[in-house]
């Protein structure tokens, strides 16, 4: 769908500005990156997308197996807060001063009591970051081990972690737009910074070489991005990428690679700065989005009338594209195993390869988390369930 500029822009640039000043100041930011597709239809489409022929999807119940080898569902209480994520060989439940790790079976690993009300939840490698929505308490833990108990001066929006240990924590500053402080996997503060003129909206660190990549969104003109790349020994950035008629919200490192999703293209840019690839989407508007560790980026993509997904690889290349007979809620992506829904039946394993499993879930599904090659996880709204395949 294209929109005309001149009014047009001007009013949704003011919503824009609206909504994100909202978003941030009641700590709704986690909700912004990852569902600001659902809000906003894509401005402009300058580039061309490299394409695969999809797959036209059969009839459901004549391409997929039905039969898993094992579903267990447990209880949980107090769940409306909660916070959910892969850890190791299982999930982290993060909810009001309280931590749980459950095992790939559905058994409780461990337990404890943190000092975070309403934790943002982030893990990595053997990491698990709590940060304190709106307020400035921050946490990290090895398992159930406090590592360190620290207060950010600022309040704090949101949080990533790299597998190296090291924190980055995006904060409301005040007389700024936004800032960020990265904290070393002791606690040490090692790097802060401040935006005077544009809205900090994404940031992460490289676990290989601790560049920091911080994503802006500007609009002097048009709605746009700024990704600002530092050295965490110094105070200014030495690159700086503008992306036009794009809002870059989400950001992960792999390795020394920044890929990033906006809501109509996904970005690579390089440690020091060049851009590896920029892969628009010209005609579909992106409703969800994942990675794994290995950079292999999952897109759910509509163009209002044949949903798709579209898997890419570490450097921007379309590997596997396939049609959906529906619109999805939830993706993940694992080593090159996905998992999507279509109202309660669950779709898993490799797209394209003939051995997708379609499981039909007990409950509406609140999030679908991937564990291994072999199971993931169903989040409902008082209970989880741990399905073998």
């Amino acid at each position: 769908m294209y929109i005309g500029k001149g009014v047009i822009i001007g009013t949704f640039t003011g919503l824009l500005i609206l909504l994100l000043f909202i978003g941030f100041s009641s700590g709704m930011i986690q909700n912004y990156k990852t569902n600001f597709q659902k809000n906003f239809s894509q401005l402009f489409r300058n580039f061309k997308s490299d394409k695969l022929p999809p797959i036209e999807t059969p009839p459901p119940d004549m391409q997929y197996a039905t039969e898993v080898a094992n579903s267990t569902i447990i209880s949980l209480d107090d769940m409306n807060e909660s916070q959910f994520a892969s850890y190791k060989d299982g999930i982290i439940c993060a909810k009001m001063n309280h931590l749980t790790f459950i095992n790939n079976d559905g058994t409780i690993g461990w337990e404890t009591d943190t000092a975070i009300v309403d934790p943002i939840l982030k893990t990595e490698g053997g990491y698990i970051l709590l940060a304190e929505k709106n307020r400035n308490k921050i946490c990290m833990y090895n398992d159930r081990k406090l590592i360190y108990d620290i207060d950010d001066p600022d309040t704090i929006i949101a949080a990533e972690i790299s597998s190296a240990g090291d924190a980055v924590i995006i904060t409301d500053k005040s007389s700024y737009k936004g800032g960020i402080s990265v904290y070393n996997k002791t606690g040490a503060r090692i790097f802060s910074w401040a935006s005077g003129s544009n809205m900090v909206i994404s940031a992460d660190i490289s676990a290989a070489s601790r560049r920091v990549a911080v994503s802006l969104l500007n609009t002097d003109v048009t709605v746009g991005s700024v990704i600002m790349l530092f050295d965490v020994n110094k105070t200014e950035s030495d690159a700086k990428i503008a992306f036009d008629d794009t809002v870059i919200f989400n950001m992960h490192f792999i390795g020394d690679l920044l890929c990033g999703f906006g809501d109509n293209r996904i970005i690579g840019i390089t440690a020091g700065g060049r851009v590896v690839y920029n892969q628009s989407f010209e005609n579909e508007q992106l409703t969800h989005c994942a990675i794994d560790t290995s950079g292999n980026k999952l897109v759910s993509l509509d163009d209002g009338n044949i949903p798709i997904i579209n898997m890419y690889s570490k450097r921007g290349s379309l590997t596997e594209t396939a049609t959906l007979t529906g619109v999805t809620d939830f993706i993940d992506i694992k080593n090159k195993t996905i998992v999507y829904n279509l109202g309660r039946d669950v779709y898993f394993g490799k797209i394209n390869s003939g051995s997708i499993i379609k499981y039909t879930s007990a409950m509406d599904i609140k999030d679908l988390i991937i564990t291994s090659s072999r199971s993931f996880v169903i989040v409902y709204s008082n209970s989880v369930e741990f399905v073998t395949v």
